[in-house]
């Protein structure tokens, strides 16, 4: 009991007010942003962030996860230079999904090997060493893309 009263106070501070499972509306529209600000197809980073976290604002993972884009504190500071208590909070999280989608496009010109990069690291997918567990991966989130797109209405219709 003492560890749940030490928790709620923190997700209070940091906003984490939002429930998981579902994206709430203003998440939407904020990813649909940030991914068009990037060049990055809206329903992709919505199905990365969908896999990563849940849009659960306040996801933890096993190695040190963050946020809705489940960012790595290394990773974090290469993509944002922001402080790594940022990670916690939506707008960072899903800019920084974006742009980090976008540079690892940039990097490997392939969405599925992008994918692949955001899970098991740049370095793994140059050398050629993609793990069975990234590989499932990138077909969840491929399988998480290919359900929006068919059956979520785009934000404002801008698509």
């Amino acid at each position: 009991m003492r560890g749940i009263k030490a928790v709620i106070p923190v997700a209070v501070l940091l906003g984490l007010g939002y429930a998981c499972g579902y994206v709430p509306h203003n998440l939407w529209e904020k990813t649909w942003r940030y991914a068009m600000g990037f060049g990055v197809d809206p329903y992709l980073v919505a199905a990365v962030v969908w896999v990563e976290s849940g849009y659960c604002t306040g996801a933890v993972g096993k190695a040190g996860e963050l946020g809705l884009g489940q960012f790595m504190p290394g990773t974090w500071k290469r993509v944002t230079g922001a402080p790594l208590e940022w990670r916690a909070h939506p707008d960072w999280a899903l800019w920084a999904t974006a742009k980090h989608l976008r540079g690892l496009w940039e990097a490997t010109r392939d969405w599925r090997l992008a994918l692949a990069a955001y899970n098991a690291g740049l370095g793994a997918v140059r050398a050629g060493r993609i793990p069975a567990s990234t590989r499932r991966y990138v077909e969840k989130v491929l399988s998480t893309y290919w359900h929006w797109v068919r059956r979520v209405q785009p934000v404002r219709g801008e698509r």
